[in-house]
């Protein structure tokens, strides 16, 4: 049989002009109108003891490793590049050709754009199995050995490949924007009273204002919802939520760790 591998980074831009309406829900309590916004209001309640352990085990589950600073002068050279990066199918088990149910084993060796080998881990790679006439597949799981070495290994069913959905680098702004950028993605509310009609943004959380700001959180579950009061509206008169937009949050250079699309592909015989 033949396996297919292909190694790429993928970058998917979600369109910022794509809207999704729903509508508000009548009997949503308010727990207080005119807030004075002098500090951040991202009130999110307490956790009690039992969430706390589920929020552990879940940030746990999906902790991921240490990955390169992203300085202003950081040079694009120096990240992942796809084109460079390597992979080998390694070596069966007891020897022989390869057969449909074997276990799979790939050893991927991650480069910069001078192609040379990363000594650091944290790339978000994604291994799987297709089979483009059944239209159907199988991931792998990709073990991070946090040196620029990865193994995929999965059930060996189909042709695979393996892709690179951001380089480690990327990751690093990701992070950054989770933990800076928490309004990025940002909302928009309809307030309608007879003839009037005014717009206001919302969020989980908003930046700290003066202005005075509608408090949404739910009086049930404790989840945060503001929006910035209309200047002419009370805050009962919310109609319609919609999404807004994005806020741009990328440093210089740092979205062309975004925009890059290179495609390698290779096959090996087995």
């Amino acid at each position: 049989m033949q396996l297919f591998c292909t190694i790429f980074f993928l970058f998917t831009k979600t369109s910022q002009n794509m809207i999704k309406k729903v509508f508000i829900n009548e009997t949503h309590k308010i727990q207080n109108c005119f807030v004075l916004m002098k500090h951040n209001l991202c009130a999110f309640r307490p956790l009690s003891p039992e969430e706390a352990v589920e929020e552990e085990f879940i940030l746990h589950s999906i902790a991921w490793p240490e990955t390169p600073p992203v300085t202003l002068n950081f040079s694009l050279k120096n990240t992942t590049d796809p084109s460079c990066s390597k992979f080998t199918i390694l070596p069966k088990v007891g020897g022989g050709q390869w057969s449909i149910g074997d276990q799979l084993e790939v050893r991927i060796i991650m480069k910069d754009y001078y192609c040379h080998p990363k000594t650091s881990g944290g790339d978000a790679l994604l291994a799987r199995l297709r089979n483009e006439a059944l239209d159907a597949g199988v991931s792998g799981q990709v073990v991070d050995h946090l040196n620029g070495s990865y193994t995929a290994v999965f059930p060996l069913v189909w042709e695979g490949r393996v892709t690179l959905i951001h380089p480690s680098e990327a990751i690093t702004v990701l992070r950054r924007l989770n933990n800076e950028s928490l309004d990025r993605v940002f909302f928009r509310s309809v307030f309608r009273s007879g003839s009037v009609t005014e717009t206001s943004m919302c969020n989980v959380c908003l930046r700290p204002t003066n202005m005075p700001v509608c408090n949404y959180t739910d009086i049930r579950t404790g989840e945060p919802w503001f929006c910035l009061k209309p200047k002419s509206l009370s805050c009962n008169a919310r109609i319609i939520h919609s999404m807004g937009g994005y806020l741009p949050a990328l440093k210089p250079l740092e979205d062309k760790l975004f925009s890059c699309v290179k495609i390698v592909q290779e096959s090996v015989c087995g």
